[in-house]
């Protein structure tokens, strides 16, 4: 029996997975399995593609291409690459001087190492570029594909036909929808690799999303009962996400976003999100727990297991069903067949397509499908096709030698890029070397400056004197200079000059402050550092305090707060007493909540409100739901006018169910409902989830009734149903 072979694919970040199946004798096994990390993307972000969207021809539109995998590989006829449209891609990116960029480069050189042109590729989609949409099977009886469409796609998409759609159905007519929309960035750089690497035109079988693969290899490898659900953890460097499956079919999916951190507190992080879906699902998804991804090693499983309640099971991916290639070495273990199970089942789908326990869906542009089919024509077309050659024979020959040369040169290009790659870290020493030169020449730029004017120490003592006259009780005791600046140290009685003071010299950034309490007077110590300001630009000029001062008009000034500092003698502070330090971004806010609310409200910077949002996110993942019940009602007292103070509205309720305050949470939930956004549905749920607590029965199966009826179409409606009938089965 003739062996095939098979290679998938798959994309995380810049991290490329390839596994290399072969089929020999009816038993499927892996070859080789090997990654790479690019140092950049494959295109530009801001790059148009032209003439390379493969758009679904109105002949093909309607036609389902899953049949695809009847076709053998002999029943394919590939010309030759001077046959093919891609080259004359080629020569337009040629023509136009386009430059290879470095992704590109590194996966035409990792690439070589397979042997692509002896069996058939498949990718995984670009998750970032796919939408999602579940539907019942009422949605289902007739018509689904163009129902499809119109549901996840808008008039002008349709007509650009620049997507690709899929989806899969259960045996209850139910399913999960998919579109991918724009290029596929792996297929197109193989593409221009092919005509690099070889002179047979690759073969594309499949392009699947992530979840399909995963479930494809649960579906054949793992048999669960039938009422148990499964949860599929894959922990990736980018794709991150919890697949929860039942009797083989797909329940729900949800992304795991966990903050940048430490391993330990990252681990913990992934465990806090899994335990909050299963509560507000209500589903029992940790009753069996399978992690795939790049974190799978021993202490994962353990660490995991150690949170485990009795009678939950975690493992690590296992395939039964695949055997390992002899004579392969000792890197294909459990734990790689678990980081490599996305380019595996890609792989293992190709070899045995007619697999009834993988789902039949393809995302690979129908005129890539149409191309790669092989056709017959009748005896008449035969005289039609020789007056073609002949009438075309002539000016063909020419092309022909010219694309021939041009991929001899872009051989020879190729072993050059290879030779160069060796000598790079020479190349990247000099760079650091030219960028220190840079640097010195820069810094004696600056000390030939700065010595040549006299003037800037007399600006910087004259701008610290002027203002501390202007802030009473207030007094420096250390000024030190460096290369590029100066630190600053000193004690006021009024916290909102330390703010003055930073705003003096540029790039002034507040490292430290001390609140110290001395009899009855508060002294806030604090250090500043400073960058010089520009030499040139210092002139015999006003202060800044004497020209805010100029700048005041008699109005304003009655305006103003008038706030009287204690005049008391500054004093030294015990060592006994206490010291508390005060973060710069507390300092702000006791600052404002010093000073009466004005007219105006203060323009807070978008940036500042998401990093203060984040924060406190830190703290709800972290565990700590008090602290973080009263960060999210001090947000929300701060920018109640800004979207984010309705999600921390709803979190501060979760806080409070997770505290077992549900009093509190059924208050806070019904505020989130009533103003009628995008939590609405999650409210309700919350509020059933608490009323149960509560053994209110009743009043919990009427919000999950409501979820029905208000958003059927919501994903959580299928939840609702399940708690639902859970109810009334006990």
């Amino acid at each position: 029996m003739k062996e095939k072979r098979a290679f998938g694919i798959f994309q995380d970040g810049l991290n490329i997975k390839v596994a290399q199946l072969i089929l020999s004798n009816g038993i499927i096994k892996v070859e080789s399995l090997d990654e790479t990390i690019l140092s950049s993307p494959l295109f530009r972000e801001e790059e148009e593609i032209k003439d390379e969207v493969l758009p679904i021809s109105p002949e093909v539109e309607d036609e389902d291409f899953t049949d695809l995998e009847d076709l053998d590989e002999d029943a394919f006829e590939l010309p030759d690459l001077s046959d093919i449209d891609q080259t004359e891609d080629i020569e337009k990116l040629d023509e136009n001087g386009d430059e290879v960029l470095p992704g590109q480069r590194e996966l035409q050189n990792f690439l070589q190492i397979f042997p692509l042109d002896r069996g058939k590729i498949s990718f995984s989609a670009n998750d970032e570029q796919i939408t999602y949409f579940k539907f019942d099977s009422d949605f289902a009886k007739s018509g689904l594909k163009k129902k499809l469409m119109k549901e996840m796609l808008t008039p002008k998409e349709i007509k650009s036909r620049n997507f690709t759609l899929g989806y899969i159905q259960n045996p209850n007519k139910s399913g999960l929808a998919f579109t991918h929309r724009g290029r596929f960035q792996l297929f197109h750089a193989l593409r221009d690799i092919n005509l690099v690497l070889s002179k047979e035109r690759y073969f594309y079988s499949y392009i699947d999303p992530n979840e399909i693969s995963l479930m494809n290899l649960i579906r054949h490898n793992y048999e669960f009962p039938a009422d148990e659900f499964v949860l599929l953890l894959y922990i990736g460097i980018d794709y991150k996400v919890g697949i929860v499956m039942r009797d083989g079919m797909h329940i729900k999916t949800f992304p795991i976003i966990v903050p940048e951190a430490d391993y330990e507190t990252t681990r913990q992080a992934i465990y806090s999100k899994v335990i909050l879906e299963q509560d507000v699902s209500d589903m029992a998804i940790t009753k069996n727990v399978i992690l795939i991804g790049d974190h799978v090693s021993d202490s994962d499983i353990e660490f995991f297991n150690s949170k485990a309640m009795d009678g939950d099971l975690i493992q690590r991916l296992t395939l039964k069903k695949l055997f390992i290639q002899e004579g392969t070495g000792t890197h294909i273990t459990e734990e790689n067949i678990a980081r490599f199970a996305i380019p595996i089942a890609l792989a293992w789908k190709t070899l045995d397509p007619k697999n009834k326990d993988f789902y039949h869906c393809n995302l690979l542009p129908p005129k890539v499908i149409e191309n790669q089919k092989y056709f017959k024509i009748a005896w008449h077309g035969y005289f039609v096709l020789a007056g073609i050659f002949f009438m075309a024979y002539h000016g063909t020959v020419s092309n022909l030698v010219i694309k021939h040369d041009i991929i001899g040169f872009q051989k020879s290009n190729a072993s050059l890029e290879i030779e160069l790659s060796r000598n790079r870290g020479m190349i990247v020493k000099l760079n650091e070397i030219k960028t220190r030169l840079t640097e010195l020449e820069s810094n004696f730029e600056k000390v030939e400056l700065l010595s040549g004017n006299k003037n800037l120490w007399y600006y910087i003592l004259n701008t610290f004197s002027e203002t501390l006259a202007a802030n009473p009780i207030s007094w420096l005791g250390e000024i030190t200079s460096n290369d590029t600046g100066f630190d600053v140290s000193g004690f006021t009685t009024s916290r909102r000059s330390i703010i003055t003071f930073s705003e003096l010299f540029p790039d002034g950034d507040i490292s430290s402050i001390m609140k110290y309490e001395v009899e009855d007077l508060t002294i806030w110590g604090f250090e500043i550092s400073y960058s010089f300001p520009e030499a040139r630009l210092i002139k015999q000029k006003d202060s800044p305090v004497t020209q805010l001062t100029q700048e005041i008009s008699p109005e304003e000034e009655v305006e103003q707060e008038i706030i009287e500092e204690p005049k008391v003698e500054p004093k030294m502070v015990p060592k006994d007493d206490t010291i508390t330090f005060i973060s710069e971004d507390q300092l702000l806010q006791e600052a404002l909540n010093d000073t009466e609310e004005s007219t105006t409200r203060p323009v807070v910077p978008d940036e500042m409100i998401t990093r203060d949002y984040r924060h406190i996110l830190d703290v709800y993942f972290a565990g700590d739901y008090q602290a973080a019940i009263r960060l999210f009602d001090e947000f929300q007292q701060n920018y109640d006018y800004h979207d984010l103070s309705y999600d921390a509205l709803y979190y501060q309720g979760e806080c409070y169910f997770l505290l077992n305050k549900y009093q509190d949470a059924i208050r806070i939930f019904t505020q989130v409902y009533n103003k009628g956004k995008y939590k609405s549905p999650d409210a309700l749920i919350m509020l059933g989830n608490t009323w149960e607590k509560l053994e209110n029965y009743e009043l919990a199966k009427e919000n999950w009734i409501r979820v029905i009826d208000e958003f059927p179409s919501d994903e959580l409606a299928v939840s609702a149903r399940y708690k639902i009938e859970k109810m009334s089965g006990n």
